[in-house]
């Protein structure tokens, strides 16, 4: 059972379980011993040396100093609401308590910390209100029975990994003011099904949907330029949606520019592919082990990136492993023929009957030494 507790090395107030001997403080590091932590809490244990001094003000449930909600104390309540006069709700303030299962953030709250409520496990329901403009790193991250959340129009910036590993999480709204997924903001939300990314989204950063294998359908609100130069995607990051195992189409946007090494790496059940005239370059792997994947068509000079692979580990085709992809549609396949090795493979056939290169079905010139004039290979049949 869960009882409050206080760090006597650095003041920290906890949540401590009372079958346990010891643990680990979550603030400074440090082993601490449970009836020791239960005894500093109730005023009869006195902190060690060189202990950090806590002196804001402090009533039965919260550690306030001015408008910031430092530390929660009430370490037996399921449901919680913040008081009415605080504008920050501090760092890892609720971090790890896994009592609370509900809380409601009232209005005047303008931002909520790093790590706030990371960690707690029995989390299902938060109410944020009008007014909120910022959640911060890793702020609900590990909350494993979050099932769902409405954000405020308010909100400007989500940061880093804000909802990584909420595995419950089916469903959430992004706000219309949002300019960046950043990284890691839902990666392995295994329960995400749906979202819609707003038109002021200009970046989705590294690992933003990875491991989300539920993920099903993603809509863009800014579909193709308009003049609008605050709308629109330019860039889909590395290792975005990669292994997100249950996407079976996705419409890229016509204001996409960059698509990252691995970032739809593993999306097994993806079958057809457009990548518009705005692209204009495509790296490594980016689509490697599509499995699924029948159909691609490129339709601008979009360059495909070898990148560097000094271990020589695998393919960097970014196509490597998709062994359906027998039909590509791009003004330059001959300049990237390697970039799709299963086309190529399919295609040699056919090249060789006509005298042309088997990798890339350019003419070769020479007389004896006959080179690829395409992708400078040697005639070897």
């Amino acid at each position: 059972m869960f009882v409050q507790g206080r760090c006597y090395k650095c003041g920290g107030y906890l949540a401590v379980d009372d079958t346990l001997d010891a643990s680990v403080c979550p603030f400074c590091n440090e082993p601490f011993v449970i009836s020791m932590a239960i005894s500093s809490f109730n005023g009869n244990a006195p902190q060690e040396s060189g202990a950090k001094a806590v002196s804001p003000v402090c009533d039965s449930d919260y550690v306030v100093e001015r408008s910031v909600l430092i530390r929660y104390n009430g370490y037996t309540k399921k449901e919680i609401k913040i008081p009415d006069g605080i504008s920050v709700i501090g760092e890892t303030a609720f971090q790890g308590m896994n009592n609370i299962e509900s809380v409601y953030i009232p209005e005047g709250v303008e931002l909520i910390s790093e790590g706030a409520f990371s960690g707690c496990k029995n989390l299902q329901t938060v109410h944020i209100s009008e007014g909120v403009e910022t959640i911060d790193r890793d702020c609900f991250s590990g909350c494993i029975s979050l099932k769902a959340i409405k954000l405020p129009d308010t909100i400007k910036n989500i940061e880093a990994g804000a909802f990584a590993g909420c595995t419950a999480l089916e469903s959430i709204n992004l706000p219309p003011s949002v300019e960046l997924l950043p990284w890691r903001i839902f990666e392995g939300c295994t329960s995400l099904k749906y979202i819609v990314v707003p038109a002021k989204v200009k970046t989705i950063e590294d690992s933003a949907f990875s491991e989300c294998t539920s993920l099903q359908d993603i809509r863009f609100e800014c579909m193709r330029p308009n003049g609008d130069p605050s709308a629109g995607i330019i860039r889909i990051g590395m290792n975005a949606f990669r292994n997100c195992t249950s996407l079976n189409s996705i419409t890229i946007p016509e204001t996409v520019r960059y698509i990252g090494n691995q970032a739809f790496r593993g999306c097994s059940k993806l079958k057809r592919i457009l990548i518009p005239k705005s692209v204009k370059a495509i790296y490594p792997l980016a689509f490697a082990d599509c499995t699924s994947l029948e159909q691609v068509t490129i339709a601008g000079d979009t360059e495909l990136y070898r990148g560097s692979n000094p271990y020589n580990l695998e393919n960097p085709a970014a196509f490597f492993n998709c062994p359906k992809l027998l039909t590509v549609i791009f003004n330059d396949i001959q300049k990237y023929f390697w970039a799709f090795p299963a086309y190529t493979k399919a295609q040699a056939p056919v090249y060789m009957e006509k005298g042309r290169c088997r990798y890339c079905g350019g003419e070769f010139r020479g007389i004896f030494d006959k080179v690829c004039t395409v992708c400078k290979a040697h005639k070897d049949y």
